[in-house]
């Protein structure tokens, strides 16, 4: 079977829409539709459902599409292990923003990418989403937080390396009262409760509220005023460096915002979040096990 319809039906898979896929592929609807109809004779069964002008991926669908993302997952990292250092490589990396833009720096800068050439196509999306897209052969590398992957089902395919983690802290601007105040002293839980805090809607990293409250603070044993709800993280931030309201961020967030931290009396219940490298590991000594290899002889 070709590697390169299989390429295809995958996309396809992931839009259920042939004119979405045809858009992403630069192709047209009818080479799609031919490669599907290719792929069925092949295995003499329907792949997906036709609902009036809809397509939907059946059960057999589905589970040919795990077949197929691993073949051209396989192929990818066999052709790679054995061209030289001039090929050129696709390499989607996928997770929240805020993670992206903390690690992937520090990603790209490893040996398997420095000495070879890649075009990046980067994916900001919600964790789930992320490991969803490893999972299914639409990125090659996501980043997440541990809670992640330990939320989804057991998925043998997806190997993971730790990358580090943050402690959340209550994070102001220098001009702040707070830091005035703190100089003393750590702010007691009454006085930070005369401050404003902005909080986001969600977590910023899976899209959904986690805990207590959306940003890991226990409001149920040390009560906040929270007068800012953002949807958005980089209003969050706006808002606390103009000094017009306290955040809990993870510490890495306010040192790249040049934020300070104050430190709270009786509060014993800080929030940590450790991350990880997720991907799915190939039989072939390709560009993702090498990179891997760099990544884990860089934190050992």
């Amino acid at each position: 079977m070709d590697i390169e319809d299989l390429r295809k039906f995958i996309v396809v898979a992931q839009y259920e829409n042939l004119n979405k896929a045809s858009q992403y592929l630069s192709v047209t609807t009818g080479a799609l539709s031919k490669v599907v109809k290719r792929i069925e004779h092949k295995l003499e069964v329907q792949v997906f459902d036709r609902v009036g002008k809809h397509i939907r991926l059946n059960q057999r669908g589905n589970k040919f599409l795990l077949y197929a993302t691993h073949l051209v997952h396989e192929a990818d990292q066999a052709l790679s292990e054995f061209r030289g250092s001039t090929a050129v490589y696709n390499v989607t990396v996928a997770g929240p923003s805020l993670l992206l833009q903390y690690y992937l720096p520090t990603l790209l800068s490893k040996p398997s990418f420095v000495q070879t050439h890649f075009h990046v196509n980067v994916n900001a999306c919600w964790e789930g989403k992320a490991l969803d897209s490893v999972s299914k052969g639409g990125s090659d590398l996501a980043i997440a937080t541990s809670f992640a992957m330990e939320e989804r089902e057991k998925d043998p395919s997806l190997h993971h390396i730790s990358l580090g983690s943050s402690t959340y802290v209550v994070a102001a601007a220098e001009n702040h009262a707070a830091i005035t105040e703190a100089k003393n002293g750590a702010l007691t839980s009454q006085s930070l409760y005369g401050y404003a805090f902005a909080c986001p809607d969600v977590s910023p990293f899976c899209g959904i509220k986690r805990g207590i409250g959306s940003d890991g603070w226990r409001d149920d044993k040390v009560p906040r005023s929270i007068r800012y709800r953002c949807n958005d993280f980089g209003t969050l931030i706006s808002i606390v460096r103009q000094g017009l309201a306290l955040a809990y961020v993870p510490d890495f967030i306010a040192k790249s915002h040049n934020l300070t931290s104050v430190d709270v009396l009786g509060y014993d219940f800080y929030h940590t979040e450790h991350f990880e490298l997720v991907y799915k590991p190939s039989m072939a000594s390709g560009w993702l096990n090498r990179f891997v290899d760099s990544v884990k002889s860089a934190i050992s």
